[in-house]
C-alpha cells in the first residue's frame, strides 16, 4: 500500500501557459451547445440549468451532473473543452466519473505522448496494415494555480507510482485527494518526453481562447509510428483562392 503525498505539502504553482497544446483525433468534433450560449450573464442559473438541458438532450454533450454548474464554460472554444469533465476517461489523472482537460506546454510533448498510445494500442490490437491517423492540435491558454510534482524524484516512492508508465491507480487516487481538497489541477513531468511539461486541469475555470490550429497526420507502417505530417489550415480570399 502506497502512501499518498499529503496535499498540503505539495507545492502550488501559478501556471501561465498562453499556447498549450492538446491533441484529439480529427474525427472529433466541437460540443456546439456551449458555444451556442455567448452571454451566459443574462440569465439566471436556473434558467441556464434548463437551457442546457434542452440543448445537451441531444447534443451528445455527456452528463452535466458530472460538473459544478458554476464551472460550466459558454462561448467560443467551450465546445473543445467541457467534454473532458462530461464525459470523463480513464487515464493518469482521470477515471469514468472525474474528468480532467490535458494538455502540454509544448506541442511537440503533445506529440510524442500521442505517438506512444498509437503505439501501444495498435501494437496490442496487432493492425499490421499501413494508414494516417489524422489528429486535430488545439491551442488554449491555461492560467492558473495548480498542484506542482515537476520536480518530484520519479525513481523514488511515492511519485514513481504516480509516475509509473503503465499503472494508473495512483495517480488516479492522488489525483482525488488533490480534487477533494479544492484543486485546481496537477502540472508534471511528461512521461513520453522527459523534458517536456504537462498539466491535468480539474477546474475549466482556469481556461479559455481553446481553438482548432492545425492539423497533424500520424504515419503507422504496422509497426511504428514512422513519420508525422502537419496540415496547416490556409486563410482564403472571398473568391475562393488562397490568400497571400
Amino acid at each position: 500500500m502506497v502512501n499518498l503525498p499529503v496535499p498540503d505539502r505539495v507545492p502550488l504553482v501559478a501556471l501561465a501557459w498562453p499556447h498549450a497544446s492538446r491533441l484529439l483525433p480529427a474525427r472529433y468534433q466541437a460540443v456546439d451547445c456551449f458555444e451556442s450560449i455567448v452571454d451566459p450573464g443574462r440569465h439566471s442559473q436556473g434558467e441556464m440549468l434548463a437551457r442546457l438541458a434542452d440543448l445537451t438532450a441531444t447534443s451528445g454533450a455527456g452528463d452535466l451532473k458530472l460538473l459544478d454548474p458554476s464551472k460550466v464554460l459558454f462561448g467560443a472554444g467551450a465546445g473543445w473543452i467541457t467534454p473532458s469533465f462530461t464525459l470523463p476517461r480513464a487515464a493518469r489523472f482521470s477515471t469514468p466519473r472525474c474528468g480532467a482537460f490535458y494538455v502540454a506546454e509544448e506541442i511537440a510533448t503533445s506529440v510524442e505522448e500521442v505517438r506512444h498510445h498509437i503505439q501501444q494500442d495498435y501494437r496490442r490490437e496487432r493492425i499490421s496494415g499501413p494508414m494516417d491517423l489524422d489528429y486535430r492540435a488545439l491551442t488554449v491558454h491555461v492560467q492558473g494555480t495548480f498542484h506542482d510534482i515537476r520536480s518530484k524524484a520519479r525513481n523514488r516512492p511515492p511519485w514513481s507510482t504516480i509516475y509509473d508508465p503503465g499503472s494508473y491507480g495512483t495517480s488516479q487516487a492522488f489525483a482525488d485527494s488533490l480534487r477533494a481538497a479544492g484543486s485546481g489541477g496537477i502540472t508534471y513531468a511528461s512521461v513520453r518526453r522527459p523534458e517536456g511539461a504537462c498539466a491535468a486541469v480539474f477546474d475549466p475555470s482556469t481556461l479559455r481562447a481553446c481553438r482548432h490550429d492545425t492539423y497533424l497526420s500520424f504515419r503507422w507502417d504496422g509497426t511504428a509510428v514512422v513519420r508525422i505530417v502537419e496540415k496547416r489550415i490556409l486563410p482564403l480570399s472571398p473568391n475562393g483562392n488562397r490568400a497571400n
